[in-house]
């Protein structure tokens, strides 16, 4: 498909074409679809389709009910309600806006007061799941006498954040119906939303002009680096912080400075916590055991930081097994080790950064001259049905060991041929169902038909060679 139509391919329910049951009229009442193009020639927004049957779309293990939402869930806003609300308190002590994201959602866009440029009320959440313990528990006693207003990105958070606030003693509680997309609908660059809403899938985040709105002025950039402080706004699949592998801001000219990222909460573990030590020799490392028992020192008392100081524990241990290697002799520093992408384990001169589905953002291709086109293999055939195993560019630290337990090496079937650079027509990855053999006990118990897993064939790094995870057998 030239563009991926959710409703074009299965159509919004009509009341009158449902069936007469109250099953049916239940399933689809109050339902917001939204509609968004990409525009951009984007072949799949996604890498899969996938339905799942979950206990809940929005994680809290369990604490928020549907019939929570409905006996407590806050007062919905539309957009307009909304910008008349922040037009009239924004900024006042009385009024709190709550952004009820993740922290690099946030850090690329998020409602500022114009007056006194003060953004909303940032969380620092990795997940969802830790708004309730983390943040209500702390803030509640301070919001219950004043209004609560909060924003995500659809509305769905929404839902359940209220809730929490509620449940905890706050009462005023008013979330933005249909959120930040529909408030870019109708306002786009003249609200209070300031830069790109970040969007699940190829498109990565979105300006106002993306949601049909009217652009009248320049783009407001947020987002800042964490190293210089400089504007920069740009999410890439590689530079995720060490410790918590959430997603950050750094620029281009700060990023060939460092070996790793780490974010603005565990700025404190930039010099001796890394995925990577191989480029390190034994004073270095020396220095990072020491530094790593200090910071699990400041970690008290032991009972409430339980989890950090065992990060800290295993990372020391790591580190020592290292030492230990080099001096017994049986590894050496490598002073030139490539700096590799955190998320798919490559050395980041084939890496574009664009390593997960929905991150590959743009064509590895583009920007090339018609020359370096031309100096482009083209693609090995490959058809549903062919039987693959691990190839030429199989990462063990990314994928796991090409081989069984028995020392086989992997064996697997095409399931389908999908485009994984986006902006191409090109059919560079395949999905696969390995043999059964080729999981373990536990797995292979409770393994289901069809399930399989998506690996490159042939995208573009970005040094023009192809990518291959697997490579075609014959029996």
């Amino acid at each position: 498909m030239e563009n991926f139509e959710i409703i074009e391919a299965f159509g919004i329910p009509d009341d009158e074409h449902l069936p007469n049951s109250f099953e049916a009229e239940f399933l689809f009442r109050g339902i917001d679809w939204k509609e968004s193009s990409t525009g951009r020639g984007i072949l799949e927004p996604f890498p899969d389709l996938k339905i799942s049957i979950v206990k809940e779309i929005i994680s809290t293990g369990g604490s928020v009910s549907v019939q929570d939402i409905v006996d407590h869930g806050g007062k919905h806003l539309t957009p307009q309600q909304f910008h008349e609300t922040l037009s009239q308190g924004f900024g006042s002590d009385d009024v709190v806006l709550i952004d009820v994201r993740n922290t690099f959602e946030h850090d690329i866009g998020h409602f500022i007061n114009p007056r006194t440029e003060k953004a909303a009320l940032n969380p620092q959440m990795v997940t969802f799941s830790h708004f309730d313990a983390t943040f209500c528990a702390k803030q509640a006693d301070n919001f219950k006498d004043k209004k609560v207003l909060m924003y995500c990105t659809g509305g769905i958070r929404c839902e359940k954040a209220s809730v929490m606030l509620k449940k905890r003693g706050v009462k005023d509680v008013s979330q933005l119906q249909g959120g930040i997309h529909r408030y870019l609908e109708e306002f786009g660059d003249r609200g209070y939303f300031h830069g790109r809403n970040f969007v699940f899938d190829q498109r990565i985040a979105i300006q106002p002009s993306d949601c049909g709105s009217e652009v009248t002025q320049v783009e407001r950039k947020v987002g800042k680096c964490v190293e210089c402080e400089n504007h920069y706004d740009e999410i890439s699949g590689s530079r995720i912080c060490s410790v918590c592998r959430d997603l950050v801001l750094v620029c281009e000219k700060c990023q060939p400075n460092l070996r790793e990222y780490h974010c603005r909460r565990h700025a404190a573990w930039k010099n001796c916590y890394f995925t990577f030590l191989d480029s390190f020799d034994e004073s270095e490392l020396r220095l990072q055991g020491q530094l790593l028992e200090n910071l699990r020192g400041m970690y008290l008392p032991a009972s409430v930081n339980k989890n950090v100081r065992k990060t800290l524990s295993r990372q020391f241990e790591k580190v020592q097994d290292r030492l230990r290697s080099l001096e017994a002799g049986v590894a050496i520093a490598n002073r030139n080790a490539p700096r590799r992408c955190r998320t798919c384990m490559d050395p980041l001169t084939l890496c574009d950064g664009c390593c997960w589905g929905f991150w590959k953002t743009q064509n590895a291709k583009k920007g090339y001259t018609k020359l370096q086109l031309d100096a482009i293999e083209p693609l090995l055939p490959v058809v549903e049905g062919t039987l693959v195993e691990p190839g030429p560019h199989w990462n063990s630290l990314r994928l796991g060991s090409p081989r069984n337990k028995d020392g086989s090496i992997r064996r697997g079937e095409v399931r389908e041929v999908k485009s994984w650079a986006a902006g191409d027509n090109e059919r560079d990855c395949v999905a696969v169902r390995w043999d059964i053999a080729c999981y373990s006990k536990q797995i292979r118990k409770n393994a289901k038909p069809g399930q399989f897993q998506i690996y490159r064939w042939g995208i573009v790094a970005i040094d023009g060679q192809r990518l291959y995870d697997l490579k075609a057998v014959s029996v």
